[in-house]
């Protein structure tokens, strides 16, 4: 009695915690605390389990849990994702609750943790048993980087994936273009929890990596959201859709309960480039096997600067061409001598208004705040079934910078409000936000899944500290230097429902798993015009450049709000025909209602021989639909050129593949892009503690869509073909036409390899993981032109020249090799890692002296951290620990008083540019110290 009395009395003080304090006392139950093995730190969020039965709990945030159970003998599990499943004996009788503690041990570096993507059977395969090679990266790994954002962590734990920030090149300063293999960032699909990410609004259209290309912003995803990323390297069309040529990257939120925190201070070692960073997570764990977490992050990244001195013209141009008078070229000398005198009088005018040469540019990254917030939840619905729900808002602010407009400019430059010239910036702002709901669950043998997911992004220009040179008629009165020149959207709403079932025990196999699903998908692309006088030319007869100088803004002529629909039904059976032999096949149909219809199929195997040694091969077409970017995306820009003697603004217009000009220029509509994949590999566990796996890869990709080089304006031949269609179109402003199209045809080949090991020290535990991706990517066949234009080199009338085919096949390195060492003795820990990049390669449009080849390098990261209370590390290291830089620009023979006579050849656009813009290996900002404190409560 005075035990009821009790607990009543318990019951009516803490009222709802009342379930949990009476869970604990019952007679019959099992209670118990989870710790790691190795720091003896309790471990929130581990499942607890009946084996057999269906109890099972998870930890809480102090790594208890607490299990109701009958009288009886049990077997309990342990399991939690990156460490060793653990089982226990319980005896459970009537009493006192029997205590039952597990002690779990990291499992081997990441190849021995149970894929998800790649396959919908509940087997539970590890990364050394699938068909496809896949890479699992775990959370504390990403931390382990120094890197804050989730391009930047992948790009230095996964061997095939390559990231690196761009630099005046508008939108993508703010947006990193990532990819899988040395393919496009469009060629690549990314999951959220298992479903279709949305792409951004911005397409890429400068002189980048992924020129011509719409990826996934993986930066909007809070990293302290992330429990860990899966990187299936594999052809995957038939299995998840369009843009999955080069593989799938899924990122598995957070479930477990409990709190952690993430926060990190750092610089460059230049001094710029301060990096501030917090993120915060709280788990709560719900009834049943429910959950909800929650994540708040930001992020500031400073802006870097490594731009060199500039040399050029300031005030007076005295790099112009040869004067010709009555047809008849002056002079040698006269020449030189003219040169000579502009020289002169511009270097007196730079000494009297004390113009600053040094640095006048940033090349580096762009400034960026970053504010993001994500759930992540499941609530279960009977015994048998789940609601579950993602959703996420990401707030990002982007500074950037053009090039440098000086006062000799004068069609760019107003003198009355700038007279010494200014650097123009480009203002991002970016909203993100997505919201996927579903139920699921299982009936008679069928798991079935229900889900619809809604997601966008907005990215809108602003554009400061500019002019719109033809408004000099203003003089300083009511004269803009801020403009807003307009905003691009995408949005996307994907729906899905999915059944599955393993029919292995009625067919006498180990397992049949047989998948169905559908889809349905709505794409909706906008562009919405900016300010007039970000666009217009007030003053056309003037010959000043109408538009805000550095971003002329999107125009009426722009404005666009185009939709489709997609339409998709699969198959995907995966079985174990024998304990050795594993087989995977798919097909799927997708019909799209503004181009058609697509089949894809994959067939896949892995044969074990024994447990040291599998072989693994797939076969495998994909394809790749245009996006509606590529498809609608329309603008005047201007675009600086190189010429040979530095860079020349032009303006340029791109227009819609389905446009007049497009069809006078006989540029075929745009159709999917069609690629094959093939792969072959070996899996092996030659002893306990060390896993290899080594793939080759074979992937052609025909009709790939590009973004074509500019047609430019002539006197003869082609160029006087583009002048008159420009001119026929009302387009007399623009001086060079672009266009998306089909043109090339490409086969990208490589190797994967992947070995890892954890030897149990008596002193501490070690990883060690070496991971490499060798490739080389080649543009095979003829180049498709444009029907109506002659080819005409001189004039760079060439849909996809050599600086194209550069940028697809040489600019990103050909090799990637990571070797990682992360070392753990109780309190302390220590991460060393090399990583080797390739060779990069770019190329001038025309002229082959201007090419430049960048030798490889080996950046060295080196952290040590301490946990000076249970639960929070604090951790001190160093990214480039040795301060490497690229190679810099070679061909800066740019002229001078000396060279006024010679040939000039220049990438450095006069001393501005020290490292190349166009082929980047891990960016040109040196080494960089920070400070990470984190906890986990």
């Amino acid at each position: 009695m005075i035990t009821f009395t009790r607990r009543v009395s318990i019951l009516f003080i803490i009222f709802g915690c009342s379930l949990l304090a009476t869970a604990a006392a019952l007679a019959q139950g099992v209670r118990g605390r989870v710790t790691d093995a190795t720091t003896g730190i309790a471990l929130p969020g581990v499942t607890v389990i009946a084996v057999g039965g269906t109890s099972g709990t998870t930890t809480d945030a102090n790594g208890d849990y607490t299990l109701s159970l009958g009288t009886g003998s049990y077997t309990l599990r342990a399991s939690f994702v990156g460490f060793e499943p653990v089982t226990n004996p319980a005896q459970v009788s009537t009493g006192e609750p029997v205590t039952v503690n597990f002690s779990l041990k990291e499992q081997l570096a990441t190849l021995s943790e149970v894929v998800v993507v790649g396959s919908r059977s509940t087997q539970a395969r590890t990364s050394t048993e699938t068909v496809a090679p896949v890479d699992v990266i775990q959370s504390r790994d990403l931390v382990a980087t120094g890197q804050v954002e989730p391009t930047q962590q992948l790009n230095f734990v996964a061997p095939s994936f390559n990231s690196s920030r761009q630099t005046i090149a508008d939108g993508t300063d703010h947006i990193d273009p990532a990819s899988i293999r040395g393919l496009g960032p469009d060629q690549v699909l990314v999951l959220l929890n298992g479903k279709r990410q949305h792409n951004t609004a911005l397409i890429n259209v400068n002189g980048t990596v992924g020129r011509g290309s719409v990826g996934t912003d993986l930066n909007a995803i809070p990293s302290a959201a992330i429990e860990r990323i899966e990187v299936l390297r594999d052809g995957a069309s038939s299995q998840y859709g369009s843009d999955a040529i080069a593989g799938v990257i899924n990122l598995r939120l957070k479930e477990r309960p409990g709190t952690s925190v993430n926060a990190q201070i750092g610089q460059q070692y230049a001094g710029d480039g301060g990096v501030a960073q917090i993120g915060l997570n709280q788990g709560f764990k719900l009834k049943g096997n429910g959950f909800l977490s929650l994540t708040a992050e930001f992020r500031h990244r400073g802006a870097t600067n490594r731009a060199g001195d500039y040399t050029g013209p300031v005030y007076v141009n005295w790099n112009a061409g040869r004067n010709t008078v009555n047809g008849v070229p002056e002079t040698d000398a006269a020449y030189v001598a003219r040169r000579q005198g502009l020289y002169d009088q511009d270097q007196t005018l730079i000494q009297q208004n004390g113009f600053d040469r040094s640095r006048n540019i940033q090349a580096g990254n762009s400034r960026v705040e970053n504010a993001g917030f994500f759930l992540n939840a499941r609530v279960p619905l009977g015994a048998k079934a789940s609601f579950y729900a993602t959703g996420g808002l990401n707030y990002r602010r982007g500074l950037a910078t053009g090039l440098f407009r000086y006062p000799y400019q004068t069609t760019q430059v107003i003198p009355e409000l700038f007279p010494n010239g200014f650097l123009p910036n480009i203002q991002s702002t970016i909203n993100d936000q997505s919201m996927l709901v579903g139920v699921n669950g299982e009936s008679n043998g069928w798991r079935w899944d229900v889900s619809n997911v809604y997601g966008g992004n907005a990215f809108r220009f602003d554009v400061t500290n500019s002019n719109n040179a033809s408004l000099q008629y203003l003089g300083t009165t009511n004269n803009p230097t801020e403009f807003y020149a307009g905003t691009l959207s995408f949005y996307q709403n994907t729906s899905d429902a999915s059944a599955a079932k393993d029919f292995g025990t009625q067919l006498g196999l180990k397992t049949f798993n047989v998948a169905v699903g559908l889809n349905y998908r709505n794409d909706r692309y906008g562009i919405r015009p900016g300010e007039a006088a970000s666009y217009l030319n007030f003053s056309p007869q003037s010959g000043k450049v109408g538009g805000a100088q550095v971003f002329p803004g999107y125009q009426p002529s722009n404005a666009v709000m185009a939709t489709r629909n997609v339409y998709g039904a699969y198959v995907d059976i995966e079985s174990d025909i024998t304990d050795r032999l594993l087989v995977n096949t798919a097909g799927r149909y997708e019909y799209y209602n503004d181009f058609g219809g697509n089949v894809a199929g994959k067939l896949a195997a892995r044969y074990k021989f024994g447990e040291a040694f599998s072989l693994r091969g797939t076969i495998s077409n994909g394809f790749r639909a245009p996006s509606l970017h590529q498809r609608y995306f329309s603008a005047v820009s201007t675009v600086f050129v190189s010429t040979g003697q530095g860079l020349e603004p032009r303006q340029t217009g791109t227009y819609r593949n389905d446009s007049p000009i497009a069809q006078a220029f006989g540029v075929p509509p745009l159709t999917a892009e069609q690629s094959t994949n093939y792969s072959l590999g070996i899996t092996s566990r030659p002893l306990a503690n060390i896993s290899i796996t080594v793939d080759a890869y074979q992937i052609d990709i025909r009709n790939r869509i590009i973004y074509s080089n500019q047609f430019n304006r002539g006197t003869s031949g082609a160029g006087l073909i583009v002048a008159n269609i420009l001119n026929g179109a009302g387009q007399q402003d623009v001086n060079a036409a672009q266009f998306f199209a089909n043109a090339v045809n490409t086969r990208t080949q490589g190797i994967d390899v992947v070995i890892a090991t954890s030897p149990r020290l008596a002193t501490g535990t070690l990883d060690v993981t070496l991971a490499a991706n060798v490739n080389r990517t080649q543009v095979r066949g003829e180049i498709r032109r444009p029907a109506n234009l002659p080819a005409d080199a001189q004039l760079g009338n060439s849909l996809f020249n050599r600086q194209d085919s550069a940028r697809l096949t040489l600019a990103q390195p050909k090799n990637k090799i990571s070797l990682t060492g992360n070392y753990r003795l109780r309190k302390i820990g220590a991460v060393l890692r090399f990583t080797h990049f390739g060779e990069v390669v770019s190329f001038d449009p025309i002229n082959p002296v201007l090419d430049e080849t960048f030798s490889p390098r080996l950046v060295t990261d080196f952290s040590v951290s301490y946990r000076f209370m249970p639960a929070v590390t604090l951790t001190l290291g160093a990214n480039n620990l040795f301060d490497v830089y690229p190679d810099k620009l070679q061909k800066a023979q740019y002229a001078t008083p000396e060279r006024f006579g010679s040939a000039v050849a220049d990438n450095t656009s006069f001393g501005r540019f020290v490292y190349s813009r166009s082929a980047t290996q891990f960016g040109a900002n040196g080494g960089y110290y920070f400070l990470n404190v984190s906890a986990n409560f």
